[in-house]
């Protein structure tokens, strides 16, 4: 894989009050196109449901390039083994469609359109997306996204779906995604909708140091094997809009040191987590009831630790429901001003 090309930086886990900028992480070679940089987040100690979690695997790289224009990015989105690094500017609708291949881009470059992701074994590091959406459309997986910031208008999805039923290994690690003049039936900061029960459509999903924001919906993750989010910010910014929603069978599940503004949903109608360990979740809405306050209540083999939730109604409808175990320190609800949320300006992509 010719390894001798990547620099590994280990990223130290930490609170989330405290995540990292990616500027740490910066390669020192990273000018030198023969050291293009990557990264490896540090996922700290994982339980057994996920310690067989799997990473992106490298792009196999052949030739190196640095990208000035248009036309110059569309013919190495479909050249396999480039590396190639995109220089400050503005570019147009950009889909990845190259095997083996990876694209590292100065801050300030801008994507007016959509960043599709259709290839496999890809690595993106950096840039902004200022109209997206952005989208995983490949069948295969091994796709590792860095450092994206993206701020999508209302009106489109940020859809990591894929058209296959099994892609497997996908990272989006240090980023942010962002939903702007959204509308209340949709618009997710990410969504990925898959099929029922135990055919899942992705394996071995990765967020870590991730800032999720919507004007309306913020998230769904589905039918996922092997899914650990950790040290990230979700907030639907209205907050009785799905701030975390995740169903239909998802199995092996561990989430860390995430906070979530919004409501807590499934479907109702059929397993939403399978196997799961929940630790230091903290969430705030404005729904006091069993459907919204939960992680969620058709589940198996759930345990939650050492969470909080606040909430602005204390005598709603229902009561917090029994998530698995509760083996650590989960308080009863707390009251909530609907207004204030910690500062997660340091969580995500640092441009």
């Amino acid at each position: 894989m010719l390894k001798e090309r990547f620099l590994v930086i280990i990223i130290s886990s930490f609170i989330l009050s405290a995540c990292s900028n990616n500027s740490d992480n910066e390669n020192p070679n990273s000018d030198n196109p023969e050291n293009p940089p990557t990264s490896i987040y540090d996922l700290g100690e994982l339980p057994d449901i996920v310690s067989d979690i799997e990473w992106p695997l490298e792009p196999e790289i052949r030739e190196q390039r640095t990208i000035m224009n248009n036309a110059e990015f569309q013919e190495a989105s479909v050249t396999n083994g480039v590396s190639a690094r995109v220089l400050t500017g503005t570019y147009n609708d950009v889909n990845i469609s190259c095997n083996n291949c990876e694209f590292i881009l100065e801050d300030a470059v801008e994507i007016k359109g959509s960043l599709i992701f259709t290839g496999s074994r890809i690595r993106w590091v950096g840039g902004l997306v200022t109209k997206g959406p952005v989208i995983m459309n490949s069948e295969q997986g091994d796709v590792l996204i860095d450092n994206l910031h993206s701020i999508t208008n209302g009106g489109e999805l940020n859809n990591f779906s894929g058209p296959a039923t099994e892609w497997n290994r996908v990272a989006l690690i240090n980023s942010t995604l962002e939903v702007i003049n959204g509308n209340n039936d949709g618009d997710w900061a990410i969504f990925i909708q898959g099929k029922q029960t135990t055919d899942f459509r992705g394996k071995n999903f990765i967020l870590a140091n991730v800032r999720l924001e919507s004007d309306a919906q913020n998230n769904r993750f589905q039918s996922i094997q092997n899914l650990v989010i950790v040290d990230s910010y979700f907030n639907s910014n209205i907050t009785s809009k799905n701030g975390l929603r995740m169903h239909r069978g998802c199995e092996d599940v561990f989430m860390r040191n995430v906070i979530i503004v919004g409501a807590n949903t499934n479907s109702g109608d059929e397993t939403q987590v399978i196997n799961g360990v929940f630790e230091q979740i903290t969430r705030y809405n404005d729904v006091n009831n069993h459907f919204s306050n939960g992680i969620g209540f058709n589940t198996v083999n759930v345990t939650i630790n050492d969470s909080q939730c606040y909430t602005t109604v204390l005598n709603g409808v229902g009561k917090p429901p029994a998530l698995g175990v509760a083996t650590g320190n989960n308080p009863g609800m707390k009251i909530w001003d609907g207004v204030t949320v910690p500062d997660a300006s340091n969580v995500g992509a640092d441009h």
